[in-house]
């Protein structure tokens, strides 16, 4: 009998919790074991599938790339179980069939209502969740089985390449502010004018960030003052309405509130218009809702 059939979902649980907090004495007291009992399963794991998945020092414990790579998996795992709980519960309630949406909210604010109007017309019976966040936390919970499917700005160079990729489009972006705005009475603006005023940007990791200030260094800019680091798109963009500050916003989200303009920007950089595209799982291919949104995504302006 292989590793893989005598596994239990605690098992899973274990190795999950071992690998975000590196101690082996918090996990033990976490999951009921006496330390000792732990290390003895840990060991006979690793001797059950021939390789050691941890590094084990003085400060507690470090895991190894075959462990990073197996709780990867082993959090798919549960989720996928999750998602099973949620689909008996939704049988219940009268649902017949669920799909779990992933999408950046800049896009969301383009795309989001005309496609949950047509998914309820299409399929009444269908629970459709919705998940907004930056790309990066978006394709991890898509490569772990949370999400079905992810609309989104994608990061060519950070795109995961297990994942099913179709592109869609460009991305242009620009700088939004209010129509009050001192600097949207400008014909012209330079950059050292909108360094004068604060901005909301994206998370500091966040592909949209990187892509930002990546374009800043490479024509040496500074960077604008960070007052408001926020990745949801409507609340940026009710922030900026009656304020001073300065927000990157998708060109044609922008008459989704028409209180708001794109500045006229000495500056601009092709690192800033990223390819709208959709990302799934290659093995759910096929599968009725996700080819309904594939179908109706490919249908739609292609810019955003």
């Amino acid at each position: 009998m292989s590793w893989s059939e005598r596994i239990r979902l605690k098992h899973l649980q274990v190795l999950i919790r071992l690998c975000e907090q590196k101690s082996m004495s918090d996990v033990a007291r976490q999951s009921n074991m006496t330390q000792p009992a732990l290390s003895k399963w840990l060991k006979d794991f690793e001797d059950s599938i021939g390789m050691p998945l941890f590094e084990r020092h003085a400060r507690g414990i470090e895991p190894l790339p075959a462990a990073l790579a197996l709780v990867s998996q082993a959090q798919g795992v549960l989720n996928r179980l999750d998602r099973m709980n949620a689909t008996l519960e939704q049988y219940r309630q009268g649902f017949r069939q669920q799909f779990t949406l992933g999408i950046s909210p800049m896009v969301a604010a383009v795309y989001l209502p005309q496609l949950l109007v047509y998914l309820h017309e299409r399929d009444p019976q269908c629970h459709i969740r919705i998940q907004e966040g930056t790309l990066d936390v978006l394709s991890r919970n898509l490569e772990q089985g949370e999400l079905d499917l992810v609309i989104g700005r994608v990061d060519e160079a950070g795109r995961n390449p297990a994942m099913a990729y179709l592109p869609l489009g460009m991305v242009p972006l620009g700088v939004a502010a209010c129509r009050k705005h001192p600097l949207a009475r400008q014909n012209e603006v330079t950059w050292e004018q909108t360094l004068e005023y604060p901005w909301i940007l994206p998370p500091k990791n966040s592909p949209m960030r990187r892509s930002f200030e990546l374009s800043l260094d490479a024509k040496g800019l500074p960077y604008p003052t960070c007052a408001i680091e926020s990745a949801y798109a409507h609340t940026n963009a009710r922030v900026a309405v009656g304020s001073d500050f300065l927000v990157p916003m998708t060109r044609s989200m922008v008459p989704v509130y028409p209180e708001l303009c794109i500045l006229e920007l000495d500056w601009s950089d092709p690192r800033l218009h990223g390819q709208l595209g959709l990302l799934w799982r290659p093995q759910d291919s096929g599968e009725p809702m996700l080819e309904e949104v594939i179908s109706w995504m490919s249908k739609q302006p292609h810019t955003v």
